[in-house]
């Protein structure tokens, strides 16, 4: 079985949007406007598909998660949100603490979006706006239906990184935002029980 569900509490998805990134990429060369927001949409579109086929294959539960992961692996930003969760208290952590960090963050992270995941698997996508988000993202507002209940409602904001490419930096379900939350929770967890604890937990959960 994936991961028991992820206890979070709601994030504004206007919060989510207006949140600072660290990145360290320069501006790529500009797009208009059409084709910033069409290749958003066309990102988002390819990677709910990958991570369905990934999800919904006849595999082991074990080898969907390993083969979902490597979906996110590719398609998400996860150097930039790695820094932007561990926050401030990444200027203090030592070389080896920041190497244990980087070493466990994408299956931590991964882990995290495949519990998100398990109510939109094999349900249409519908796109109900985009729009551009400063000088390099786009967010992409979508809905899941589902045959009972409310349609899960996720919104993709997607960068465009100095190669050229396209990568989710937030994925936000139902208005929760765990780039946001974690943030948080991290910063909390810091202050209480100082980094190796909180590595040592992140590779707890991560396993």
């Amino acid at each position: 079985m994936f991961m028991s569900r992820v206890k979070v509490f709601a994030a504004l998805i206007a919060a989510a949007s207006a949140a600072p990134v660290m990145a360290q990429d320069p501006e790529p060369a500009a797009e208009t406007e059409e084709s910033a927001v069409e290749g958003a949409v066309a990102f988002a579109k390819v990677l709910t598909a990958d991570a369905t086929t990934a999800l919904t294959s006849d595999k082991s539960e074990a080898e969907q998660l390993t083969d979902f992961q490597a979906v996110l692996a590719d398609g998400m930003a996860l150097d930039v949100i790695g820094k932007f969760m561990i926050g401030e208290a990444r200027k203090t952590m030592s070389d080896d603490q920041l190497a244990r960090y980087d070493a466990v963050f994408p299956d931590y992270l991964t882990k995290l979006y495949a519990e998100q995941f398990q109510d939109i698997v094999g349900k249409p996508l519908e796109v109900l706006e985009a729009k551009e988000l400063g000088a390099r993202d786009v967010i992409v507002r979508t809905q899941f239906d589902r045959e009972e209940g409310s349609p899960i409602m996720v919104d993709w904001r997607v960068r465009q990184l100095r190669s050229g490419e396209r990568k989710a930096i937030d994925i936000i379900v139902q208005g929760v935002s765990i780039m946001l939350v974690k943030r948080e929770e991290f910063s909390s967890f810091i202050a209480t029980n100082g980094v190796d604890a909180l590595l040592d937990r992140l590779e707890e959960e991560a396993a």
